[in-house]
């Protein structure tokens, strides 16, 4: 029976899904992290290796498999879209591999007939626009060195920077300090600086650490409740201007882990858009984003 394979991939763990032809999930699976931008290209192969290996004992064999998606960052890289090819060729797959971004993926999984409007704020942050088209409109997601604002990143450097400005006096206490010293491990700013700066810290790691602001916040710290506000801000200007270039959409969907799991941001998000789109119903985006990548190859294969 032909199948059709979807991946999303992350820094951490890569989500998989197997479906029939008429995209029904028939299995799902978690393996190891597929991040072009963050890993060697041997831990990349290796993580499909470890896919393969678990598709075969799952009872799903290359030569019944119809296509391939994959959805991760950094995937538009021409050098990436052949390692990948690569890779399911050397596991004895000859189906074609579609790639496609994270962004895209969300999207198709949030809205069946993939074409919406979704916020993205995880380790980076994006809103992406998708017309019934195919024509794409989005807003951010431009990287942590010029963009990202709203994101976990954006956010953990900002907690770092209320630390800092809190040690020596330039402005007043903030119970960031404790729940980041404890986070880290840190006994002083000093060993703050050393983990920032430590060769090989990344990106990913450093925005761990946003985990904290919802417990300052929930105790009514002045430092917090600005990094909410702020990054709040950045949040809802993603969508509201990707949202006023579609004014044909009236839903917008919340993904990632900042919108997912922070409340005090996901309220603050929704306050700002509600108070200049009220038309727009705002919606959390469920479905596993591997099932995103298989529904924007079954479109690319023509199906509905």
């Amino acid at each position: 029976m032909e199948y059709l394979l979807g991946m999303d991939g992350g820094g951490t763990a890569t989500k998989i899904c197997v479906t029939d032809s008429g995209g029904n999930v028939l299995a799902r699976h978690t393996a190891g992290p597929l991040n072009v931008n963050g890993q060697s290209p041997a831990q990349f192969r290796r993580t499909i290796a470890e896919t393969l290996e678990w598709l075969l004992a799952a009872g799903f064999p290359p030569g019944d498999c119809g296509g391939v998606a994959v959805g991760a960052a950094g995937v538009s890289n021409p050098s990436a879209r052949q390692l990948l090819a690569e890779a399911f060729a050397d596991g004895g797959y000859r189906a074609a591999v579609h790639t496609y971004s994270d962004g895209e993926t969300a999207l198709a999984a949030a809205f069946p007939a993939c074409h919406g409007v979704i916020l993205i704020a995880g380790t980076g942050s994006i809103c992406l626009g998708r017309r019934e088209n195919g024509e794409t409109v989005r807003a951010g997601g431009y990287g942590h060195l010029i963009d990202d604002g709203g994101s976990a990143y954006a956010i953990a450097i900002a907690i770092l920077s209320a630390v800092a400005r809190a040690e020596d006096g330039r402005t007043g206490p903030t119970v960031l300090r404790r729940l980041a010293m404890e986070r880290l491990g840190a006994a002083g700013i000093e060993e703050v600086v050393g983990y920032l700066y430590a060769p090989g810290r990344t990106k990913r790691e450093i925005a761990s650490l946003a985990v904290v602001l919802d417990q300052a916040a929930a105790a009514g710290d002045g430092a917090a409740l600005e990094i909410v506000k702020s990054s709040a801000g950045e949040l809802g200007l993603l969508a509201e201007t990707v949202l006023s270039r579609m004014p044909e959409h009236h839903e917008l969907a919340l993904a990632g882990s900042v919108l997912l799991k922070n409340q005090p941001i996901r309220d603050e998000v929704c306050r700002y858009i509600r108070q200049r789109r009220p038309d727009v119903r705002i919606v959390p985006a469920a479905q596993d984003a591997s099932e995103g990548a298989v529904r924007l190859l079954r479109r690319e294969r023509g199906q509905p």
